[in-house]
Order: C-alpha cells, then sequence, then structure tokens
C-alpha cells in the first residue's frame, strides 16, 4: 500500500505490532487515580454519538483533516478531506475501509480494534480494554489501553482535559514505535446524526449484480 493509506489505516488501529510489543498488565492506581479514571469512564458512557473535526499527524509529519463520527453501538465514520480518497465506516458490525482511488476495500469486526472497542454498548476500563498506564499532568490525562484478548494489536492512548472532561486527543503506536495522532476540534456530543452515515455502500455488491 502508499505510505499515506498506511498511516491513515493508524487512525483505527489497523495495524500488526510485534507479538511481544505489548503487555495486558494492568498499571498500579493511586485511589485518586482510581477516582480520576472512574469519571473519564462515566464520562464516555455518557456519550451515545459525537461528531468532530479532526487533524491527523503521522510520525512522518503528514497531515490530513477531515470529519469524524461515532455513535453506539459499533458505529463510526471517518471522512477524509481531499486528496486522501480513503473512507472508514463501522457499521455495527464490521469496519470497512475503502480506498477510492486504488478501489481496494478491507473489512474488520470492528470491535476487533482497540478504537471501536470504545463504540461498545458500554466502557469499561481494564475489562476488554486494559490499562496499562495513567497520567495526569497539566490539566490532561492520558490513558493507555491495549486490548486484554489481543495485546499484540497495539496500544492505543486516549488523552482527554480536565476542565471541562473532554475526549482531545489520541495516539496509535504501530510495529516500528511510530506514533500517529489525532486530535479532535469542534468536539459535540450527543447530536443528531443520520443514520446513513453509518451505512456503506458497497460497491462490491453493485458490480456483483
Amino acid at each position: 500500500l502508499p505510505h499515506h493509506v498506511c498511516a491513515i489505516a493508524l487512525i483505527l488501529c489497523l495495524w500488526t505490532a510485534a507479538a511481544n510489543a505489548q503487555d495486558a498488565t494492568p498499571v498500579e492506581l493511586t485511589s485518586a487515580e482510581q477516582s480520576e479514571l472512574a469519571r473519564i469512564e462515566n464520562y464516555m458512557n455518557d456519550i451515545q454519538n459525537l461528531r468532530a473535526q479532526f487533524l491527523q499527524v503521522s510520525a512522518r509529519g503528514e497531515e490530513a483533516t477531515g470529519l469524524f463520527y461515532l455513535r453506539r453501538p459499533g458505529r463510526l465514520r471517518v471522512e477524509y478531506d481531499p486528496p486522501f480518497p480513503v473512507l472508514i465506516i463501522g457499521d455495527g458490525f464490521l469496519l470497512h475501509y475503502h480506498d477510492r482511488e486504488l478501489n481496494q476495500i478491507s473489512d474488520w469486526p470492528i470491535f476487533d480494534t482497540p478504537l471501536g472497542a470504545l463504540t461498545d454498548t458500554y466502557v469499561r476500563f481494564n475489562d476488554r480494554l486494559v490499562v496499562t498506564g495513567f497520567e495526569n499532568r497539566d490539566g490532561l490525562f492520558a490513558v493507555r489501553v491495549v486490548q486484554r484478548e489481543d495485546p499484540a494489536q497495539g496500544s492505543l492512548t486516549l488523552i482527554y482535559t480536565d476542565a471541562p472532561l473532554a475526549l482531545r486527543q489520541w495516539q496509535v503506536d504501530d510495529a516500528q514505535g511510530l506514533t500517529t495522532t489525532v486530535t479532535l476540534f469542534e468536539l459535540e456530543t450527543n447530536v443528531d446524526l443520520d443514520n446513513e452515515l453509518f451505512v456503506f455502500d458497497d460497491p462490491r455488491e453493485q458490480q456483483s449484480r
């Protein structure tokens, strides 16, 4: 795949990490940190859907912008602005990755990806998503998670502002230790979203008719 496609794929943690790259051992937290983590968990579970603009920066400094939508359970949409010809849709079951320029489509079970797991009906830290790192610094929380069932997929770090509490960024680490960062802007939660946003119009079905 072209390098820009590989970089874009990282937004949804669709990478192959080294087999021993991650460990699913939960980090030890103080009582205060446990309370803060519970507060973040409650915040996440209060969000039934969201819409935001995003800026993605790869480890090579390549930038891409677009719109990000999420609806629980299992639905999301990533629309990249031109010139990136990529559309990513989670329809509740599968995550569809469509490069319209190359006419390539890939599908994954949405809940098999760390970010996809965040679209589950409820987010429970240290259940399916194991917290392996937690920091509270300069008004920001950083929560690093891996999937309990398959930690070798890699890690996802979620960044939140404290006052007000809000999801602002996530960072994905690939098998080479390179980091892709996605920052959210103009974040709106629990707004009306068209159902059609989460329907993948599969060109493969049209071609088979």
